[in-house]
């Protein structure tokens, strides 16, 4: 293996590893050693990648953005929302509703902070939330929602809050619970004339 293509494992060994710290203990606990002992690099490694904790944190989020949209995508053109079944399955699988399986969850609220005192992250954060959106609003929009990209943020809202609850509460809810909440909005949605 040449040098570029191991620095280049390397490099995503580190933010995987920054990445696993985050969602088990927070932006706070990300250090160069803590993340070259869970990545098995030097110290020395890590910084030569990331000239700061917050390159590394930055870059590992952009990592988890990357992730999300290609998994979003393959996602949804694998399995497309086609009726409103779809929407909720797909609403319910998106949503981490234990707590124990949360980490997906806790490095995406770890995101959104991080970026409220981080330009780079934020614009990051927007453009993640803004694609769930608009793949969101064209089922809407084919299964009647008046406002469709104000109807797919309201679910995602709702979605993010659950999960929030979940980690905040460490107790899991049930998968009926969550699917005929987003059941009980989609309702509303669909039949209001004037939007959301």
């Amino acid at each position: 293996m040449d040098k570029t293509a191991q620095r280049g494992r390397n490099r995503e060994r580190i933010l995987r590893a920054a990445l696993q710290i985050i969602s088990r203990q927070g932006v706070d606990k990300v250090t160069h050693r803590a993340v070259a002992g869970l990545a098995n690099v030097s110290p020395g490694t890590t910084t030569y990648h990331f000239v700061s904790r917050e390159d590394m944190v930055r870059e590992a989020f952009a990592l988890y953005v990357s992730d999300f949209s290609q998994g979003l995508v393959s996602a949804l053109t694998q399995k497309p929302i086609l009726e409103r079944s779809d929407l909720i399955a797909f609403l319910v699988q998106m949503t981490s509703i234990d707590p124990e399986m949360s980490e997906l969850s806790a490095i995406e609220q770890e995101m959104v902070l991080f970026s409220m005192r981080d330009e780079g992250t934020r614009m990051q954060v927007a453009a993640w939330s803004r694609s769930l959106e608009t793949w969101l609003s064209d089922p809407l929009e084919r299964l009647g929602a008046a406002k469709p990209l104000e109807a797919a943020r309201m679910l995602v809202a709702i979605c993010r809050g659950r999960e929030y609850e979940v980690m905040s509460r460490r107790q899991a809810i049930g998968v009926d619970a969550i699917k005929n909440r987003i059941d009980l909005v989609l309702t509303a949605i669909l039949s209001s004339k004037t939007g959301v």
